[in-house]
């Protein structure tokens, strides 16, 4: 006799005897108490699957990221970058700039986890470390400049999502 017979079928002639000597409200009271757990679980796998779907939407839907990344891959790959004010360095500032901007929505939502954490790093934790670290310079930059006009901006937090979840993914050895 298996752990399966042995546990199962007392348990359910138990369940059998106890219920044919339940009053009918309380056979109510039961059910609905099943049926409340049975939606709570419902309701929390279907966030789960929606939070999912809203990810992999955020991840695939952005074509000024894709037109971004177009831009600076190649200086990425060899590490460099364009020399400034020239309408090359322009066009590479404007593809940075898409880059971050969508790297730092997603860790924003993966730090108030709006975003499925596990999914993102599965897809993107190569890329997201590459472009924070190509980018930490240009980052700092952007931190250090006085704000333009009479805006006063503060620009100490600049990319802080992306900054975290990229040092949160970085491999040990490269702290």
């Amino acid at each position: 006799m298996d752990i399966s017979t042995s546990l199962i079928i007392p348990a359910i002639s138990t369940v059998v005897d106890w219920s044919e000597n339940l009053l009918p409200q309380q056979a109510v009271l039961i059910t609905g108490a099943l049926a409340t757990t049975g939606w709570i679980f419902s309701a929390s796998l279907s966030r789960k699957l929606s939070r999912k779907q809203h990810t992999m939407t955020a991840l695939l839907d952005d074509a000024e990221f894709r037109k971004g990344a177009a831009i600076i891959r190649d200086y990425v790959k060899q590490n460099r970058y364009p020399i400034p004010e020239n309408d090359a360095y322009k066009n590479w500032q404007s593809g940075m700039r898409a880059c971050l901007n969508h790297y730092e929505f997603l860790c924003s939502g993966i730090l108030r986890r709006d975003f499925d954490e596990k999914l993102i790093r599965i897809n993107e934790r190569y890329n997201l470390i590459t472009i924070y670290s190509y980018a930490y310079s240009y980052i700092q930059s952007l931190r250090n400049e006085k704000p333009h006009g009479d805006q006063t901006v503060d620009r100490h937090n600049l990319y802080r999502s992306l900054e975290k979840v990229a040092r949160r993914w970085a491999p040990p050895w490269t702290r």
